[in-house]
């Protein structure tokens, strides 16, 4: 992981959503991944003056596939292909590869700026820590849309204070990890079988009942 000048990232342009769906939602996710219904505009606000020249964190990422389309409504286009394999570094600088082995998983690309990733990253850390994902289903998170210039900068001090288990790749400049995946607005998931296979993409905050409905679909 290297630490370079940037401008505003595009990928800050993004927005949050809530989600709007019901228990019985999930079982439909089963089938076919449902849209958010409620949306929230993540407000941008700009950030402390002389910080425009700050070094942001950011990450080495390769990827092996074709990119996902984005997530525009129902069905998801998405669901019945092969997820994309994307390799990088750790906060640390440790080399982390999502996909290619062998195992089911679910993926959350979180921007530090957004109030629904900040709202939802402690709501599934306290499951963890006091329930934890299916033992047969991996969990990663990319930090993604990374820019010093927007709220709650750095993602590595957040996602410290936060107590964050789960393996964190660092997206690039180019936020080339989340485009791989076709995301748009954040929290995105993507749930993926051992076979590879995208099984249910979702957005927003979602509640632990919804999430543990989308990790079925994976088959772990």
């Amino acid at each position: 992981m290297t630490r370079r000048k940037v401008t505003r990232s595009q990928g800050s342009k993004a927005k949050g959503r809530t989600s709007g769906r019901s228990t019985s939602s999930i079982v439909l996710a089963v089938v076919g991944v449902l849209v958010v219904a409620g949306i929230f505009a993540v407000v941008l606000t700009s950030g402390e003056e002389g910080v425009s020249d700050a070094e942001a964190i950011t990450g080495t990422v390769s990827v092996s596939g074709d990119a996902l389309p984005a997530l525009e409504g129902e069905p998801d286009p998405a669901v019945g292909t092969p997820a994309p394999v994307v390799t990088g570094e750790g906060f640390d600088g440790a080399p982390l590869t999502i996909g290619g082995d062998g195992r089911p998983k679910a993926i959350v690309f979180l921007a530090h700026w957004c109030p629904h990733c900040q709202a939802e990253v402690p709501v599934i850390q306290d499951w963890l820590d006091t329930q934890g994902a299916p033992p047969g289903v991996d969990l990663y998170s990319v930090a993604t849309s990374i820019d010093p210039n927007q709220p709650n900068y750095p993602p590595d001090a957040w996602l410290e204070r936060e107590g964050w288990t789960p393996p964190v790749l660092v997206d690039d400049r180019e936020n080339t990890a989340a485009r791989a995946f076709g995301v748009s607005v954040f929290p995105f998931f993507v749930f993926v079988d051992a076979d590879g296979t995208v099984t249910a993409r979702a957005t927003g905050e979602l509640t632990i009942e919804q999430l543990e409905g989308y990790l079925a679909t994976t088959g772990g």
